[in-house]
């Protein structure tokens, strides 16, 4: 998996994107910390060229989230494929709290503007 980040004022963007030569989600997990760290107020996964995540991945993209979670800033995956979604439901099933999604990066930023104005 290719990983391609910005820290932008009002996030920290990932985009993902497949890589036949890639084994390990190491640079995923990296980037993940990255953007934890990056004091940004929210955080967007771009997953719209992904066909699918590994098992491993989604646990990486999960617990990120928790993190985040905790210090009140949103992660939200966009753009999702069915595939995608469904490899997140069977990885987090039984879960309660799945990942925050949308259909695309804008509507996950209008997303975020709206739970900023009532935390």
């Amino acid at each position: 998996m290719v990983v391609y980040h910005e820290a932008l004022p009002t996030g920290y963007l990932l985009a993902l994107a497949p890589d036949a030569g890639a084994t390990t989600e190491t640079e995923l997990a990296d980037h993940l910390e990255q953007a934890c760290r990056s004091g940004r107020p929210a955080v967007w996964v771009d997953c719209r060229l992904l066909d699918t995540l590994s098992p491993t991945a989604v646990w990486l993209l999960w617990s990120c989230q928790l993190r985040l979670r905790r210090r009140g800033i949103p992660m939200i995956l966009c753009g999702a494929s069915a595939r995608v979604q469904q490899v997140l439901q069977q990885t987090l099933a039984g879960i309660s709290a799945g990942l925050p999604q949308a259909q695309s990066l804008d509507e996950a930023v209008a997303f975020t503007v709206a739970i900023s104005r009532h935390p």
